[in-house]
C-alpha cells in the first residue's frame, strides 16, 4: 500500500486523535470528529506551530520544546487540492491558506456528510510556503513503526526526539497571519515556487 513519510509534534502519549478536536483548525471546528494534521516536511510542524502560537521572537524560541513523531501515513488514495485544482473542490485557490478557515471547514463538513467522498487530503500548508500537510478526516491510533497496518484506521508512527526545539531561522521563513503566502503569489503570477529549506551550513563547492 503507498505510503508518505509523515511528521508531527504532540506531547501526548500519541500523535493521533481519536477524540473530537478541542479547538478549531483549518479543516475542522471546535468539538468537529477527531482530525489528523501531520506534516510531509520535517520543518512544517514546527512553522505550523510557530504560526498557530504567534512565536515570533528569538528570545523566546528556545523556550519551546515538544516531543517531535515520525509517522508513516499509509493509505489506499490521499486526494491532493492545491491551488490549481482547488476550484473542482468548490474552493477558492486562497481558501487553502487563507487566515479565514471558513471555506475549508465548510468543505470538510461536507467531506465527512458523505461517505463517497476522500478522506485524506494533502494539501498546501499555510505557515510554510512550499510544503504540504496531510489531513485525516477521521479517527487514527498508533502502533509500532514498523509494523504493518491491520486497517485504514491504524498509523505506523515513532517518537524520534523527546524535547525537541525548532531551528531559530525558521522564524524568518514562518508565514504569520496577516503575511503574503510566497507560493500562492508564485503561482498567481504564472511562476513556480520551490520551498529551499534552511541552509545552517554553506553547501560543499
Amino acid at each position: 500500500m503507498p505510503e508518505l513519510p509523515g511528521f508531527r509534534l504532540a506531547a501526548w502519549d500519541t500523535p493521533l486523535r481519536v477524540n473530537p478536536n478541542r479547538s478549531a483548525g483549518r479543516f475542522n471546528r471546535e468539538n468537529s470528529p477527531a482530525t489528523q494534521y501531520i506534516g510531509l516536511h520535517p520543518l512544517t510542524p514546527w512553522a505550523e506551530y510557530l504560526r498557530t502560537n504567534q512565536i515570533t521572537s528569538r528570545e523566546t524560541v528556545n523556550d519551546h520544546r515538544i516531543r517531535i513523531w515520525a509517522i508513516r501515513v499509509v493509505a489506499p488514495e490521499v486526494t491532493t487540492i492545491d491551488f490549481e485544482n482547488a476550484p473542482t473542490f468548490g474552493l477558492d485557490p486562497h481558501d487553502l491558506i487563507s487566515d479565514d478557515w471558513t471555506a475549508c471547514q465548510d468543505f470538510a463538513d461536507r467531506l465527512r456528510e458523505d461517505a463517497a467522498a476522500p478522506k485524506i487530503l494533502r494539501v498546501p500548508s499555510a505557515a510554510l510556503a512550499g510544503t504540504r500537510n496531510v489531513v485525516i478526516l477521521g479517527e487514527r491510533v498508533d502502533m509500532p513503526y514498523l509494523w504493518t497496518p491491520i486497517d485504514d484506521g491504524d498509523l505506523p508512527t515513532c517518537v524520534v526526539v523527546e524535547e525537541g526545539r525548532p531551528p531559530e531561522k525558521l522564524l524568518d521563513l514562518v508565514r504569520y497571519e496577516g503575511q503574503g503566502h510566497a507560493e500562492f503569489e508564485a503561482w498567481s503570477a504564472g511562476r513556480r515556487y520551490e520551498f529551499a529549506d534552511l541552509r545552517i551550513h554553506a553547501p560543499p563547492p
